[in-house]
C-alpha cells in the first residue's frame, strides 16, 4: 500500500512538473512572439494550448491515476450532477459578466469595469465547483462516519455476543449506543427486526441505502455469518478483525498521500507569479529600448486567465490522484483558482516595488 501511495505521489509530481514547466516555457515563447508579432497567430496558438492541449493532458493523467487505483463498483453521481448544473450556470454567468466577451450588452454591464476578465473567469470557475465540492464533502463525511460506526459496531457485537444473547437481541441492545452516521440506520434495523422482519431482508434493504462499498462488503458478510453460520463469536470476531485491518490500511494510504496535496498550491502560485513576472520584465526591458508595439495589459490578462484555467485543471487532477475521485478535486479547484487570482494581483505589486 505504501508503494502504491508513492506511485500516485510520483504521478502527481510528474503532472505538476509538466504543467508548470511546460506552461512557463510556452508562456515565454508566446510572450516574445506576441510582442514582436502584429498578427493573431500567437494568440490562437496560446488559446489552443490553454483550452485544448492542457485539458487533454489532464484527462490523460486522470486516466493513468484511475488505472492505478482500486475501482469500487459503487459510485455516487450526485456531485457530478451538481457539477453539470452549476457548470452551466457558471458559463451563463461568465457571458453576463463579460457582456458575451464584449459583443452584447447585458444587465451586468455596470459592473464590467469593476470585474475584469480574470476576476470574471475566477468567479465562474469557483461557482462551477464550490457547490459540488460541498455536496461531495457531506457525502464523504457521512460515508467515513458510517464506516467507522460499522467497525465499532462489529467490535461491540463481538463482545455482547459473548454474553450468550442471540444476534438479533445483540443488535437490539447495541441500537441504543452511538455509532455516528450508522446510529440512525442501526435504530431502523433494530426496529424492523423487532417487528419480525427477517434479518437478511432488513440488512439487504440497508445495503441499498448506503453508498459505501466497504460497508456493503462487511454487512453482507455479517448477514451470511448470522444467516448461514449461526452468528458464532469466532465468525463475527474474524469479520471485525478483517474490517479493522482494512480500515488501518486505508488510513495509512491516506496518510502517505496527504503530504503531496500541498504541491498543487505551491505550483499555482509559482505558475501565475512567474508568468506575470516574466512578462513584466520582458515588457519593461523592451520599453527601455522603445521597441514595444503591443497592448501589454491585454497580453497580461490573456496569460492570467490561462494560468487560472491551468490551476483549475491541476485541482481536478490532484483530487483524483490523492483521493481517488475527480469529485474530490472540486474543493482543490475552487481554492486554487482563488489562489491564482490573488497571486496575479499581488505579483505585479511586489514586482513593482522591486523594480
Amino acid at each position: 500500500m505504501k508503494a502504491a501511495a508513492e506511485r500516485l505521489g510520483m504521478l502527481l509530481e510528474t503532472f505538476i512538473i509538466i504543467m508548470v514547466l511546460m506552461s512557463l516555457c510556452f508562456y515565454i515563447l508566446f510572450s516574445v512572439e506576441a510582442i514582436y508579432s502584429t498578427g493573431l497567430s500567437s494568440y490562437s496558438t496560446m488559446l489552443l494550448y490553454t483550452y485544448v492541449f492542457t485539458p487533454m493532458l489532464s484527462v490523460v493523467f486522470i486516466y493513468l491515476a484511475h488505472s492505478m487505483q482500486p475501482k469500487p463498483p459503487v459510485s455516487d453521481w450526485r456531485p457530478y450532477k451538481a457539477y453539470a448544473i452549476f457548470g452551466s450556470v457558471a458559463i451563463l454567468l461568465l457571458f453576463l459578466l463579460t457582456g458575451f466577451f464584449g459583443f452584447i450588452q447585458t444587465p451586468l454591464d455596470v459592473i464590467t469595469g469593476v470585474v475584469n476578465m480574470p476576476t470574471a473567469v475566477t468567479i465562474s470557475l469557483f461557482i462551477s465547483v464550490a457547490p459540488p465540492a460541498i455536496i461531495y464533502s457531506k457525502i464523504a463525511t457521512k460515508k467515513s462516519s458510517t464506516e467507522r460506526g460499522v467497525a465499532i459496531f462489529l467490535r461491540d457485537l463481538t463482545e455482547v455476543r459473548k454474553t450468550g444473547l442471540s444476534p438479533e437481541k445483540c443488535i437490539e441492545n447495541l441500537a441504543k449506543r452511538e455509532y455516528g452516521a450508522f446510529s440512525k440506520e442501526l435504530k431502523k434495523i433494530s426496529s424492523q427486526i423487532t417487528w419480525g422482519i427477517p434479518i437478511r431482508r432488513v440488512f439487504m434493504d440497508f445495503l441499498k441505502r448506503t453508498r459505501s462499498w466497504m460497508t456493503q462488503i462487511v454487512v453482507f458478510l455479517l448477514v451470511e455469518a448470522i444467516d448461514v453460520g449461526g452468528g458464532t463469536i469466532a465468525m463475527i470476531e474474524s469479520l471485525a478483525r478483517f474490517n479493522n485491518m482494512t480500515e488501518q490500511v486505508e488510513k495509512e494510504k491516506k496518510m502517505a498521500v496527504r503530504p503531496y496535496i500541498m504541491v498543487p498550491y505551491f505550483a499555482a502560485v509559482m505558475l501565475v507569479s512567474t508568468t506575470i513576472m516574466t512578462l513584466v520584465f520582458t515588457t519593461k526591458t523592451l520599453e527601455v529600448g522603445g521597441t514595444i508595439n503591443i497592448d501589454v495589459d491585454f497580453l497580461t490578462m490573456l496569460f492570467t486567465v490561462s494560468g487560472i484555467v491551468h490551476c483549475y485543471l491541476i485541482g481536478l487532477v490532484a483530487g483524483k490522484i490523492t483521493e481517488e475521485s475527480v469529485a474530490a478535486g472540486f474543493k482543490h479547484a475552487a481554492l486554487l483558482v482563488l489562489v491564482a487570482l490573488v497571486a496575479s494581483i499581488f505579483a505585479p505589486v511586489i514586482l513593482g516595488g522591486m523594480i
